[in-house]
């Protein structure tokens, strides 16, 4: 079975994929959140779908925007989610504008990650709950998919949970947030006031 190590180490050798076509239902979720981007104060935006409905292919667009705009996004992902087959397709869409981290690069390792976006080598960082931190100059988008997962939520010192802290983040330096879940556990939540874009 193959690692993310080896995709990581594979980076350069990943060839370019063509964004793919987007459905309407796709298409409408994109254009929808970029009709709440414009507002003054947007809300948090909760992009929800049944497995399978192209969720990813949406936030990619709107990274891909974002980029194109000279600004830089975060993408969380929860760590037994992080896959080669995930990580390769976004080499595959970024080439050498994303990296990754995960919990078994050393310190150095992630030193210079974080190094290489302070200094604007990067536009993209893919990571699980501490990819939050990187310190990106023009943060413009953070993105948690699989939002419901409880690893978000760190019991070790410093408490604090992924969600509230990249809304604290995005509001601090004015970018936005997209929250992915799938539509059975949407459907679960109550009480959350955030504007829902179903897939």
């Amino acid at each position: 079975m193959k690692c993310i190590e080896n995709a990581v180490a594979d980076a350069e050798n990943i060839p370019h994929v063509a964004p793919a076509v987007l459905s309407i239902s796709q298409q409408m979720a994109v254009n929808q959140i970029l009709s709440e981007w414009e507002h003054p104060d947007p809300r948090p935006v909760l992009l929800h779908g049944v497995t399978g409905s192209g969720k990813t292919e949406v936030y990619m667009e709107l990274i891909d925007k974002v980029i194109k705009e000279g600004g830089q996004a975060i993408v969380l992902i929860p760590e037994i989610a992080l896959t080669y087959q995930t990580v390769r397709r976004f080499y595959g869409r970024f080439g050498d504008k994303v990296s990754v981290i995960n919990s078994r690069l050393s310190l150095g390792e992630r030193y210079d990650q974080f190094k290489r976006a302070k200094q604007g080598e990067l536009q993209v960082m893919v990571g699980p709950r501490s990819a939050l931190f990187t310190p990106f100059g023009k943060l413009r988008l953070i993105i948690i998919d699989e939002e419901h997962e409880s690893s978000y939520k760190s019991e070790n010192s410093p408490r604090y949970h992924a969600r509230e802290t990249a809304i604290h983040r995005a509001k601090l330096e004015g970018a936005r947030v997209i929250l992915v879940l799938q539509l059975h556990l949407w459907k679960l939540i109550t009480g959350r006031k955030k504007e829902n874009m179903s897939l």
